[in-house]
Formats: C-alpha cells, structure tokens, sequence
C-alpha cells in the first residue's frame, strides 16, 4: 500500500512540475529547481522526487544529468514514439495492417509537404538522398537515414503532428528490418523511389506525389512480407 501511495504522489508532483514549465514558459535547456529543493518545496521523500523525475523523462519533458539534474527538454516526441512502440509491439499486429495504415498516413504526408515545403525542408531531403548512397554504411546506418527521410517528409508538411504519429510506426519497422539480411538488397531501388518523391515534392506536384509514395510502399510491402517468409523458412 506504501508503494501504491508514492507512486500516485509522485505523478502528482510530476503533473505539477510539468504545470509549472508551461506556466513559466521555460525553454529547453533551462534548469529545474535541485532534488533538496523540490523536496522541500512539494514536502516529500528524495524517492518521490525521483519517481517524478523518471515520469517526466518518460514523458519526453525533461532530462536528468548527473550533476545538472533536471533540465527541460526539446518536444522531439520521443516519448510518445517509445510508448506507442512498445504498444505496437506488443499487439496481436499483422504486417499488412502496419502497411495499411502506413499508406494512408505517408500519402497525407506528401500531399501536405508537396504543397508546405520550403527550400530548406528540399535541401534536408536531398542531404538526406546523399547520404543513403555512401558506400561505407552498415545496414544500421542505412536503416537510421531511411527512417530519418520519413521524418524529414513529415517535417516538411510544417504540422508537428504528423512526425509524432508516424515516428512510431517507422521505429517499429526498423525493429523488423534490422536482423533482415534481405534488407541491403534493396537499397539502390529505395535510393531510386525517395529521389522520385522529393522530386515531385519538389515541384509541388501533389499528384506526382502521392503516386510516387504509392509506388515506394506497394513496392516495400511486397518485399518486407518475402523477407518475413524467408526468415521463418530459414528457422523451419
């Protein structure tokens, strides 16, 4: 009952200390009042502090550092991102139902960046192109910059929303590729469908657009289900 006791005080505490950044406006980076202090403040335990703290790390809102302790963070998502991971991961999910919803969420994302972008979001997408033709890249490197172009695309539709919605599902696909050796094979056709879509995007061809991410999904799905297949015949 103890334990029960704490853990609600010390969402308490971290709903209250979140309260107190937006009420302040702090900005990211700034530093929030030491352990003894909150402690002192809110009239708890060292231990609740920390709980608090942990829940607010879980939360995407600040950082804990060893000699700085918490600092408030950049909204990056991340912890929305990790939490619908974990639930992702943790559902009965099919791999056509992923792509169901991929293909409806990623063809809103083009048609809104093919008609937001700016020049700024084109040169990120094309650095981003450049970058999955190097060489030298493990198929960690070229996982990491495949799913940084998907965030670059939701970026360049300028609605936060749509980066914290599709994080997710791409951070689940990586978990599925990542031990694919199969994976590498199609680098060079990805290299060809992403240059297609920034293309268009470029040119503000919302038409173009879509069907050039259309072409790029029907094209991954038929591939990650082979990859699948192949990995469960190798472990029959």
């Amino acid at each position: 009952m103890p334990r029960i006791h704490n853990e609600r005080l010390s969402r308490t505490v971290a709903d209250d200390i979140q309260q107190q950044i937006i009420k302040k406006k702090l900005s990211v980076g700034d530093q929030l009042p030491t352990e003894p202090k909150l402690m002192e403040e809110y009239g708890v335990s060292r231990t609740v502090i920390r709980e608090a703290a942990a829940c607010l790390v879980s939360r995407g809102v600040v950082d804990v550092r060893p000699r700085r302790g918490m600092t408030v963070r950049a909204p990056d998502g991340k912890g929305l991102a990790e939490s619908l991971t974990a639930q992702l991961q943790m559902s009965d999910v099919s791999l056509p139902q992923l792509f169901e919803v991929r293909s409806v969420l990623e063809t809103a994302i083009v048609k809104l960046a093919a008609q937001e972008r700016t020049a700024d979001d084109i040169a990120k997408l094309r650095e981003n192109l450049r970058h999955m033709e190097f060489e030298d890249l493990s198929r960690e490197d070229v996982l990491t910059v495949d799913i940084k172009f998907h965030d670059l695309l939701a970026a360049a539709t300028h609605n936060p929303f749509f980066v914290l919605v599709s994080r997710p599902i791409t951070e689940l696909l990586y978990t599925l590729y990542i031990d694919r050796s199969g994976y590498m094979s199609f680098r060079s056709l990805t290299c060809l469908e992403h240059t297609e879509i920034v293309d268009t995007i470029d040119d503000g061809d919302v038409d173009g657009a879509i069907a050039a991410m259309k072409k790029h999904l029907d094209r991954v799905r038929t591939t990650s289900e082979k990859m699948m297949l192949e990995t469960t015949d190798e472990q029959h």
